[in-house]
Order: structure tokens, then C-alpha cells, then sequence
């Protein structure tokens, strides 16, 4: 049987069996920056890469590319802050920051007024002739479609928590607009966010009032009007500090995280909006792990992913770890050492529906010329019992099993690599579907068995 109808078989029975798994994972990464909340992100298309700026640890400058963060060292920068907020201009590439909460130590206490700009390669403070006057637990997302920044909501006066305001500002031209709409949303802070290019507006959700309440109410921008949507079935639950970010390529923006701000529970759920109706992804395994609300978040459009960075969970607790949604391949386990190394398995395509997976065996015997690839659905039992498992027993002392090996597909090995691809179906219901791999190598001399086993992944369908 070849891999695709093995993999097939395996789809098939995972889609009557299984509940699917989330789309968020973490990313493992060499360097990290430390552990935030109320940190800024943003796609910076000029350089190809995420941007995330400030939080609590000051006005730290870090980049994320090709799995690595990197600390950026501008000559000029904005002053330390958190819950600010950044906006990409998709067509020119500049980034814009406005406002927050000023940590350097300043007694005041209305929110920073400062307008700044990143242009790939420095930041350059901005001097429009009119302003918001300062403003903190904000929102902001580029419009594309007229190509301005919109700005809604926030505080003012960061001592008085009753002082949300109901004001939408736009930037274009270097200079802040204020704009009169026959029609608001109330006064919010720390809604979410974003442009929906699909219906050519701004969409907005959540938010706490200014009796410290937390909104489930959608909200919806054209540049003229906000109109709030009456939204017929299921929706996300009332929430702050929740993220939201379009996903260009299925025309719906993705809500995840947050918190409500009496009961303090963090919401553990992703949700997509068409601009007509939610739809809850995954909903047993929708969210990051652990929960959390107040991260930085922002779609790379250029590789269509999304990306996040710490955040604050239940017990107050902040993050330093790295998220990405969509398709996934995390590695787990140990491989057992073979007569040319431990085998191990590398990511060569990630597993996007309507493309070519390829997962690599590495370090197998040079003169060896077969191997094969255990592709399972589940990474805690087997037909032999639980997961992992040593295989002494076996023939192969010192190597463990770690999938249910429900498909065993051989591969020809050259020069010590194994490859194994398989064209993944476009299919938007199997989005979220998990399977897990395991490499075995055949090595004649280094066992009873003549056999040895690498590493072992996950991989998670996505788009």
C-alpha cells in the first residue's frame, strides 16, 4: 500500500473517531525575549517579519523570522510602555505606535500622546498637528481598502477606570482625523480588533465599558458609519484583552484569548467571523496552553500565519513562550542511537491543506537502502498497551515506542535520508486533524531486532 492511500485510510478513520486537535502550538525557539504582557505586534513586510515592541519589560525592539528571535538595537525608540497599540500598512510597509502606558517611571497619569513609525529599519517619531490626545487599552487596525489607520476607544486618564472613550480617529496624510459617526459602539477599552478585507471593513469585538463590564457585541467600520451586527447563533463570550487577526486566505478574521474582567476567567477558545457569523474552532482544543489574555499577536500575510507572543494566564503568571496557528509539526520523545547517529524526523513542508507534506528520517545508516514511516492516531496506546513504550522486549533495548503505528509505509533511503510526502487534500474539514509519526531505520548490527526508531511528531493539518 502506497503512503497516500495509507494516509487516506488514516483520515478516514480519524474523521469518524476523533475529535480534532487545536490549530495553536508552540514553537520552539533558540533565543526568546523574556516573559510580557501588553506588548505590540506587527507584521513587517518590508523585511519579511513579525516586529513585537514593548510590553512590561520597557521599549525592547525584538524581531521573529524563520523560527528565531532576534533583539533589534534602533539608535531612537519610543519611550518604555505597555498596552499600546500597532498598526502595519500592508501597501507601504510602515508600522505605526501610538500611545500607551508610559513605564518609565513617569508620575503621570494620563496615557502617552506620541505618534510613531517604523520603516523597516528604524523608528521616527511623527509630528501631526492633531492628536488624540493620549491613549492607552486601545485599538487600531490599517483599513486597507481606503488605506488609513482607524483608532477606537481607550483611556485617557489611565487613574480613572470609568474613562473609556467612544471616539474613532483615523491617520493618513501624517496627521490624526476624528470622526463623527451617526452611529457607536459605547466607550471600550482592551476590545479586539481588525480588518476584514473581505467586506472591506474594520470588524471589532468585546471590550470592557465603563462600568467595567466585558461586550460579546460585534461591531463593524466602513469609514462612514459602525453598525453593530445582530448575530444569529453561536458567538464568543464577553471578553477583554482578547486578539484578533485576519486570515486573508479563507476570508474570515480569527479571535482567540481574553479574559472577562469580573469573573478574571481566561477564555480558552479561537472563533472565526465571515462578517455575518461566528464559528468556533475546535472547541475542546480551540485556544493556546496554557490560557491566556493580553499577548501580542499578528498575521504574517506573506506565509499566511499567525503568530503570538506570551501573555499573563489565570494565576497571573506571564509567558515567554511563542504560538503559531496553523499547521503544525512538534517533536516530542527520543530516538535510540543507531551505528550512524540517532535517527531523528525534520520538518521539510508543514502540513497545509492543498500542498505537499514532507517529513524527513535523518542520521540512518549510509549503506542502508530501506526504512519506514509509523504513522498513528493516537501518541498514548497502542494495540500492545500504553504509549510510550520500551521495546526491549522486542529486540531494541534503549528504544520506545511513541505512536500507534496504524499505518506502516516503507521508504527507499538515500545517503542516510529517509523522505516521506504525501499531497494532503484540500479539505477545510479535516483543518485541526492530528497525527503522529515515528521514523524506524533498519541497522543490521546495532540490535537483535536490527532495527532502530527516531524521535517522534506531531503534525497537525492547518491552512
Amino acid at each position: 500500500m502506497n503512503s497516500n492511500s495509507v494516509l487516506r485510510a488514516a483520515l478516514a478513520a480519524l474523521a469518524t473517531t476523533t475529535a480534532v486537535a487545536a490549530q495553536w502550538g508552540p514553537v520552539t525557539t533558540p533565543t526568546t525575549p523574556s516573559a510580557r504582557q501588553g506588548a505590540m505586534m506587527a507584521f513587517d513586510v518590508l523585511q519579511d517579519r513579525m516586529l513585537m515592541f514593548g510590553g512590561n519589560a520597557g521599549n525592547e525592539l525584538w524581531s521573529f523570522a524563520n523560527g528565531t528571535w532576534t533583539q533589534l538595537q534602533p539608535t531612537v525608540s519610543p519611550s518604555p510602555r505597555q498596552r499600546s497599540a500597532m498598526a502595519a500598512n500592508s501597501i507601504t510597509g510602515e508600522i505605526l505606535l501610538y500611545g500607551g502606558i508610559d513605564a518609565s517611571g513617569s508620575p503621570s497619569p494620563f496615557a502617552a500622546d506620541d505618534t510613531w513609525a517604523w520603516n523597516g529599519t528604524a523608528w521616527q517619531q511623527q509630528a501631526p498637528t492633531s492628536t488624540p490626545l493620549g491613549r492607552a487599552r486601545h485599538m487600531m487596525a490599517y483599513d486597507l481598502g481606503r488605506q488609513v489607520t482607524v483608532l477606537y476607544g481607550g483611556r485617557f486618564n489611565l487613574y480613572q477606570p470609568t474613562s473609556a472613550l467612544a471616539e474613532t480617529w483615523e491617520y493618513y496624510g501624517g496627521d490624526w482625523h476624528v470622526v463623527t459617526t451617526i452611529n457607536s459602539p459605547p466607550g471600550l477599552t482592551d476590545a479586539a480588533m481588525a480588518y476584514l478585507p473581505a467586506i472591506g471593513k474594520t470588524v471589532m469585538f468585546g471590550g470592557a465599558d465603563n462600568s467595567g463590564n466585558a461586550h460579546d457585541e460585534t461591531w463593524t467600520y466602513d469609514g462612514l458609519d459602525w453598525q453593530l451586527v445582530a448575530i444569529t447563533g453561536p458567538k464568543p463570550s464577553a471578553r477583554v484583552g482578547a486578539r484578533m487577526e485576519a486570515i486573508l486566505s479563507r476570508n474570515v478574521v480569527m479571535l482567540t484569548g481574553g479574559r472577562d474582567p469580573v469573573t478574571q476567567v481566561i477564555q480558552n477558545d479561537s472563533w472565526e467571523f465571515d462578517g455575518t457569523t461566528w464559528r468556533q474552532l475546535d472547541p475542546l482544543y480551540g485556544g493556546m496552553y496554557p490560557p491566556r489574555s493580553d499577548f501580542a499577536m499578528a498575521h504574517d500575510f506573506v506565509h499566511d500565519r499567525i503568530t503570538a507572543f506570551g501573555g499573563v494566564t489565570a494565576n497571573n503568571s506571564l509567558r515567554d513562550d511563542t504560538q503559531q496557528f496553523g499547521a503544525q509539526f512538534q517533536a516530542f520523545g527520543m530516538g535510540c542511537a543507531g551505528t550512524a547517529g540517532t535517527p531523528q524526523l525534520v520538518l521539510g513542508a508543514l502540513p497545509v491543506l492543498g500542498t505537499q507534506l514532507r517529513v524527513d528520517i535523518v542520521n540512518l545508516p549510509p549503506g542502508s537502502t530501506l526504512a519506514a514511516m509509523a504513522v498513528g492516531l493516537s501518541r498514548t496506546q497502542w494495540p500492545l498497551g500504553s504509549l510510550p513504550m520500551l521495546l526491549t522486549s522486542l529486540g531494541m533495548p534503549g528504544c520506545r515506542a511513541y505512536t500507534s503505528a496504524d499505518a506502516l509505509v516503507t521508504l527507499p533511503v538515500v545517503n542516510g535520508t529517509a523522505s516521506w510526502t504525501y499531497d494532503l487534500p484540500q479539505i477545510p474539514s479535516q483543518l485541526g486533524d492530528a497525527y503522529y509519526l515515528q521514523g524506524i531505520g533498519v541497522d543490521p548490527t546495532v540490535n537483535s531486532a536490527g532495527l532502530t526508531v527516531s524521535n517522534a511528531a506531531t503534525i497537525v493539518l492547518g491552512y
